[in-house]
């Protein structure tokens, strides 16, 4: 991220319907701590700030997962390649479920599946003088095997719990519609498409960062929309720090012809073109 950011990402909330065992989860196996508790909800995040990243919420009745629109996965953008290191000895130890790991060219990242199959990255991004940045602003990115005996040399001990600076670095979609998922984050939102992956992912930003919003079509793009009491992602969050800018968006969004729910002047819901709840906030 850039110093001078003018949005970064919140909680991501997930419908689930085994509270007790996703909580469990995201504790022991990401390691995040709980941070509010009640007998539907339980957010979770890095202790030492009161920082929340994931949101749960118990579905009733339960769903079964549907072929729709949703999360492809939430991102815990991490500071250091030491930070990636001790969780990375922390999950080979616990012996979790890791599906993946790569080397995108700007960032190393780990992937695995919560219990009920909502995908999860923890990445570290390098340096910016490493990133392949074009001179039309495009950031291409790669897929190659990660470097693991490099990032566990960044650190000689576990990490179980996710360290203070943790953030939600980026939340990948899967869309409905990719026209209308581009229309929306770069001409209604203001993003930047930063990279075309062959046609069928996408991704933007803002402050040259090379992705907040990832959403692919690797479904279709006849999948339908997310209902809100579906099982997986039902709301994510986008932090404004520039009053002209939150204004600005605002504005673009009822030009738009979308809906706004507000929760106050300097909050308000929304719907992106797949469904999904975003909750847009100014901090002041």
């Amino acid at each position: 991220m850039t110093n001078k950011q003018s949005i970064s990402l919140g909680a991501v909330t997930l419908n689930v319907n085994d509270l007790r065992k996703q909580t469990e989860f995201y504790q022991e196996v990401i390691g995040l701590h709980i941070i509010e508790e009640s007998h539907q909800k339980v957010s979770l995040g890095i202790k030492d700030t009161n920082t929340i990243l994931v949101k749960l919420e118990q579905l009733e009745p339960l769903k079964q997962r549907q072929q729709e629109a949703g999360l492809y996965h939430l991102a815990f953008l991490l500071s250091t390649r030491s930070d990636l290191g001790g969780v990375l000895r922390h999950l080979i130890e616990i012996k979790a479920p890791i599906e993946g790991a790569a080397n995108h060219g700007y960032s190393e990242a780990l992937y695995l599946h919560d219990v009920e199959g909502n995908g999860i990255e923890i990445y570290r991004d390098k340096d910016r003088s490493e990133w392949d940045i074009t001179s039309s602003g495009r950031i291409i990115g790669i897929t190659e095997e990660m470097d693991v005996q490099g990032v566990l040399a960044a650190r000689l001990t576990s990490l179980n719990k996710l360290p203070e600076g943790t953030v939600m670095g980026h939340v990948h979609l899967t869309g409905s519609d990719f026209l209308a998922n581009e229309t929306f984050y770069r001409d209604v939102l203001g993003f930047d498409l930063t990279d075309d992956l062959g046609g069928h992912a996408r991704f933007f930003a803002k402050d040259g960062y090379h992705h907040q919003i990832g959403v692919n079509n690797w479904l279709g793009d006849t999948i339908r929309k997310r209902g809100e009491k579906s099982l997986g992602i039902s709301q994510y969050e986008i932090i404004w720090y520039n009053v002209s800018d939150f204004v600005e968006t605002k504005a673009r969004l009822v030009e738009s012809g979308q809906t706004i729910e507000e929760k106050s002047d300097n909050e308000f819901k929304i719907k992106d073109s797949n469904g999904i709840i975003i909750h847009m906030e100014l901090k002041k």
